[in-house]
């Protein structure tokens, strides 16, 4: 049989808290920057330096990796492992026997953390 569905009237309510930040404490602690580095390879280079950037993406620098929180290396798409690379400022070392194919694209992206003051 239809068994009539029965709605109690006096649900408990939750009582919400009321929260509020400062605005201050709301405002992220960290902030970061990101730069990035693109190029092509020859196919025989082991070295890229800032000269060998590609032209159209802006300003483009390898920075100090004392000052860089994470550093990852896309060669072709593809994310390479920091044993294969060594970042110096202005340049890009490949320590694999194997260098990129001609026409593959390289891309440096480094990412820096720091508290915000």
């Amino acid at each position: 049989m239809y068994k009539p569905l029965v709605i109690s009237a006096c649900r408990k309510r939750r009582k919400r808290k009321n929260i509020r930040r400062s605005r201050k404490t709301s405002l992220a602690r960290y902030l970061s920057k990101i730069s990035f580095f693109y190029t092509t390879a020859d196919g025989d280079k082991r070295v890229y330096t800032e000269s060998d950037r590609t032209e159209g993406y802006g300003k483009q620098v390898i920075p100090c990796p004392a000052t860089i929180t994470y550093t990852q290396l896309f060669v072709n798409g593809v994310l390479q492992p920091s044993s294969l690379y060594r970042v110096q400022k202005g340049s890009l070392t490949f320590l694999s026997n194997d260098v990129p194919e001609k026409g593959v694209p390289i891309i440096l992206q480094c990412i820096r953390i720091y508290k915000r003051r």
